[in-house]
Parts: structure tokens; C-alpha cells; sequence
């Protein structure tokens, strides 16, 4: 759903004012002044729900709806989001993706505090660059509650054509009040105990982290299969959907019956097209996928059967004037083409040659098996190692997983390139998250050209609060 916009002229120095930001942010906001500014009025409450099919219960939410109202907006507009939290806890929003000034970005005792039961935040930033992206909050266990949403930012001027557009934020629930965190069959240690050798593990919490949750429930834009309303086509129709993954622990392996999906997009970044029958999607990741509506009917977009329950996620998608019938599910067999990361390779034209990392870091992920707990080179945050860099030189990454699960690393604040040595680096993909897989080694490299302390982390939620983190920090910052 797509809330009201207010376009209008105005300055933005009294609200980083009265926000308490620095003097840096206020000199910003001041230039950004220039531009249309597109504000949000967005209330974090818990409110009751009820997903299509199954019992009503109470989530979290922005303005009583999951997903939050989408964010929709020109490439280039102020986003200003008045956040009034009226839950019984802190909270705060990030915005996934977007290289937002460092006092935005929305994580608890490293860039802001968070905000208090009652209190009000003002979060202001440039909408760039254009593409498509998540907001949720990034304290405790709140995006498992429900507390997150969709971001696009359209490009100005277009540069794409299609005649159709849908956006499906996916989504793993536990539909009992609370959500993520209520008492619910939860799943034991898995994997190996890697890298124990770089640092002695200690709890960040007294009581420990929470095990992952067994899931009920998994919806599509707040919908469970068969409640969610098809995506409804024209023969001949080139459609785009943004697919975007918010869930707290699930990746999902997307088929579309009776149709290839042709990739355009890595989290909201234009790579050269690749065409894949099964689209694998982490958490936090986006991919933008156009279709060819050339095959009248009516199908199915679903996931396959494979890990805990994901074949529950469905969509279907209906011709128009096709008369109504059960939609044709899509079939998982070996051989089907499945796109990599490697496969990717970016748009054009091309840029000169990059220069080499002038700073390695190497982090071994790493828990699982008789143990809550998940490290980065054996430490836990917030005991972790900090990442120093240097404004304007090249950081290199390089991922070691030792455990038996995959580990969506996101970093914030920047955007990286996947490491391809069958690519120059001028044709290496940007993302700001990617899958390290079980006894996979893989690497990213990113310019350090965004002030602050940023944090980096596994973005499956439990795994993050149970210690995979750790903190970018510029010289001289803070």
C-alpha cells in the first residue's frame, strides 16, 4: 500500500535541530532544502492483524499494517520520517540499502540512541541512489515482530520500460502475539563450532540469545496464500517486480510456473540481464526480475519445498479474461538454471580500472552446533573487533563461513562489489548484502567514502543478536 506524499518546499534546519543532530547533518539538510521534500508521518504501535488465513494476533507495526505504508519517491527528493514510537520498548528505522548519512542510519549505540517509549525522531536524507530497498528497525528483536517495509526510489529520469509493476515483500511469521519473539517451538544449534581459536565466547545478554522460531506462517505484502490478491497481467505485457526479502531467518528459492524471470537488478543496483528459471533470494536481498507475459493462464510464483516450510510462500499471477481456475504450481527438478553470483556481471559502460584494496580484513563466520551463540572471527558483539578504514581507500573483505548454515552479510552505509576473478573490477556487481555460504569462501571490496561508525552483520536476525557483528569505524570519527 502506498501512503499520501506531501511534495512541498521547506527547510529542514529546525527538525535536525530539534533532532540534536550535528553540525555537519544541519549544513546537509540545509542544502537538501532545495529539493522537493516528501515527509512521512509513520507511528511504531503494536496493533492486532490477521495475515488472510489463520487466527488474529498482535504484531508491531508502522502506522497498524505490515508490511509499513511503501516509501515511493524521485531519485534526487528529501526523505523526512517523522517516527513517534508508541511501543512498550525502544526502537528506531533503518534504511537497508541506502547510504544515508552516518546520524540516520538507525542502529541502536552506534549511530543514535534509540527512541525512547513516547519519543519522536526525525530521520531526513537525500533519496539516492534510485533503486529498490527495505526499511525496518534495527533494536532487539523488532523485525521479527513486524516492523519493517518497502522503499523505492524510481530513477529520474526513467530508464527502463514496462508496461506493469508490483512490489512482494517476503515474509517468514510466527502468528502468535509478539510474533518472533512469543513462546513458540524454537529450532536447536546447528552447524559447527569454527573459530573458537581467535577469542572466548561470552554471552551478550545474560539470558542468552533466542534460537530461530519455527515459522506458521509465510506472507507476501502482509498475505498468506490463498488471501493474497493475484498479480494480475495483459497478454504481451513486459512486467517488473521487485522482490524484496524482510524475513528475519528464511531464504527462499523463487520459481514462476510457466515463465523464465530475466534478472535486471542486484538490491536495487542494474546489472546486464540474466535470465534463471530459480532465483534464490537472502535475507535483506532485492532483485528486480522483468516477464514476459506470453504464456496466458494461470500460475503460481512459489518456493520450493526445500529447508523448513518455504514452500508455503505463494502468488499467483492471472491473465486477464482468463476464466477463473486453480493456479498451476511450479515444478523443482535438477537442471534447471538457477543464477549465481558470478553469473552477474554489471551494467555498462564500464568505468577505468580500479584500484587495488590498500586494507584486508579477514572475517571468519562461525557457531552453531551445541551452542546460541554466532561470531565473527570468535568474537561476539559488542565485543567485537572494529574495521578501521580510511577515508577514500579501497577495503577488501574476505569471508570464511566454518559453519554448516548460510550467512547474509550486510554492511551499512556503502555499497560493495562481489568479488569475481573472471571479471575485471570495473565489471564486478554492487550489492550491499550477499550469502557466504557453509565452508565458502568469498570476497567483497568497497570505498570507503562515507564518514562514520557503520555496522556489518549477518542478516539472518538471529544470528545478529546472538553475536555476528561487528563495527566499520573511520580514523578520526567520533
Amino acid at each position: 500500500m502506498k501512503i499520501s506524499r506531501r511534495a512541498f518546499l521547506k527547510t529542514s534546519v529546525g527538525a535536525a535541530l530539534a533532532a540534536g543532530l550535528p553540525s555537519f547533518w544541519t549544513a546537509s539538510a540545509a542544502a537538501q532544502s532545495r529539493h522537493a521534500v516528501r515527509e512521512f508521518h509513520f507511528s511504531a504501535s503494536p496493533a492486532r492483524i490477521n495475515l488472510g488465513t489463520g487466527p488474529d494476533f498482535v504484531a508491531w507495526t508502522y502506522n497498524g499494517q505490515v508490511p509499513g505504508p511503501e516509501i515511493r519517491v524521485r531519485e534526487g527528493e528529501t526523505i523526512r520520517v517523522i517516527l513517534k514510537n508508541y511501543l512498550p520498548e525502544a526502537t528506531t528505522i533503518h534504511w537497508h540499502g541506502v547510504p544515508v548519512p552516518n546520524a540516520m542510519d538507525g542502529v541502536p549505540g552506534v549511530t543514535q540512541p534509540a527512541v525512547r517509549p513516547g519519543g519522536t525522531f526525525v530521520y531526513e536524507f537525500e533519496a539516492r541512489p534510485a533503486g529498490t530497498y527495505i526499511y525496518h528497525s534495527h533494536a532487539k528483536y523488532q523485525l521479527d515482530q513486524g516492523l519493517y517495509g518497502p522503499l523505492v526510489i524510481e530513477a529520474s529520469p526513467p530508464r527502463e520500460s514496462y508496461d506493469r509493476e508490483y512490489s512482494l515483500m517476503l515474509e517468514d511469521w510466527v502468528m502468535q502475539d509478539g510474533g518472533g519473539i512469543s513462546r513458540t517451538q524454537r529450532r536447536p544449534p546447528m552447524g559447527m563450532m569454527g573459530g573458537m581459536r581467535h577469542g572466548r565466547m561470552r554471552s551478550p545478554s545474560p539470558g542468552g540469545p533466542l534460537q530461530e522460531p519455527f515459522y506458521d506462517g509465510y506472507a507476501v505484502n502482509g498475505r498468506v496464500y490463498p488471501a493474497i490478491s493475484p498479480l494480475e497481467v495483459r497478454p504481451g505485457e513486459r512486467v517488473k517486480i521487485r522482490l524484496m526479502n524482510a524475513s528475519s531467518a528464511t531464504i527462499y528459492y523463487l520459481r514462476l510456473a510457466g515463465h523464465p524471470l530475466t534478472i535486471t537488478h542486484l538490491d536495487g543496483q542494474p546489472v546486464r540481464p540474466v535470465e534463471t528459471d530459480v532465483l534464490r533470494i537472502g535475507m535483506g536481498e532485492r532483485y528486480d526480475v522483468m516477464l514476459t507475459a506470453d504464456n496466458p493462464g494461470s500460475w503460481l510464483l512459489a518456493a520450493s519445498e526445500e529447508g523448513f516450510g518455504e514452500g508455503r510462500l505463494r502468488v499467483p499471477l492471472r491473465y486477464r479474461g482468463v476464466r477463473p481456475q486453480e493456479p498451476v504450481p511450479p515444478t523443482f527438478r535438477p537442471g534447471l538454471r538457477m543464477a549465481t553470483y558470478q553469473d552477474f556481471s554489471a551494467a555498462g559502460p564500464p568505468e577505468g580500472p580500479a584500484d587495488a584494496a590498500g586494507r584486508f580484513y579477514g572475517q571468519t563466520l562461525s557457531g552453531g552446533m551445541h551452542s546460541p551463540f554466532w561470531s565473527i572471527n570468535g568474537r561476539l558483539y559488542p565485543d567485537a573487533e572494529w574495521l578501521t578504514v580510511r577515508n577514500g581507500e579501497r577495503v577488501r573483505l574476505s569471508y570464511g563461513n566454518d559453519s554448516m548454515m548460510p550467512h547474509p552479510m550486510h554492511l551499512h552505509g556503502h555499497f560493495f562489489q562481489v568479488v569475481n576473478p573472471a571479471l575485471p573490477p570495473n565489471l564486478w556487481v554492487t550489492k550491499d548484502t550477499v550469502i557466504v555460504d557453509p565452508m565458502q569462501r568469498l570476497d567483497i571490496e568497497f570505498r570507503a567514502d562515507n564518514p562514520g561508525h557503520w555496522f556489518h552483520h549477518c542478516h539472518n536476525l538471529y544470528h545478529m543478536e546472538a553475536g555476528m557483528a561487528n563495527v566499520v569505524v573511520y580514523e578520526g570519527w567520533g
